[in-house]
């Protein structure tokens, strides 16, 4: 039995879904305070708690960078996740290896609308005290 609703959700994402989820969804905090956004499930073993996620990897992503994928994901029409590179060729994914103790929580944000349109402009939304990843 896996303890706490955050380890509890990551683990169980192995047996809700093996497609990736879209950047900025689902984060986890490990205990070391670094934090990854989930792209999908990779593998787990059920007598070590330990796990592989594919997470988001953001090191080579920009102000400019995030922009262009944060309108993307503003439309909703785009599901394309499996190819990371349409988001932009800069966006890739890689394989976390860790303990489900290694997770101190997860924030799973509900929406993914950045921008507000005002006419003929659009303008980014005020952040509302986190930080994105950066290099």
């Amino acid at each position: 039995m896996v303890s706490g609703y955050a380890r509890g959700l990551i683990w169980s994402l192995f047996d809700m879904t093996n497609m990736p989820l879209p950047p900025y969804l689902l984060e986890i905090v490990l205990r070391d305070g670094r934090s990854f956004y989930i792209h999908s499930p990779k593998g787990r073993d059920e007598e070590t708690k330990d796990m592989v996620l594919n997470v988001y990897d953001f090191r080579a992503i920009g102000p400019e960078e995030d922009l262009i994928i944060r309108k993307k994901l503003d439309d909703s029409n785009w599901t394309d996740f499996q190819n990371v590179y349409k988001l932009h060729p800069l966006l890739e994914y890689g394989r976390l290896r860790l303990n489900l103790d290694d997770i101190l929580y997860c924030v799973e944000w509900m929406k993914r609308r950045w921008f507000y349109e005002t006419g003929d402009e659009i303008e980014p939304k005020t952040l509302i005290g986190f930080e994105f990843p950066s290099a």
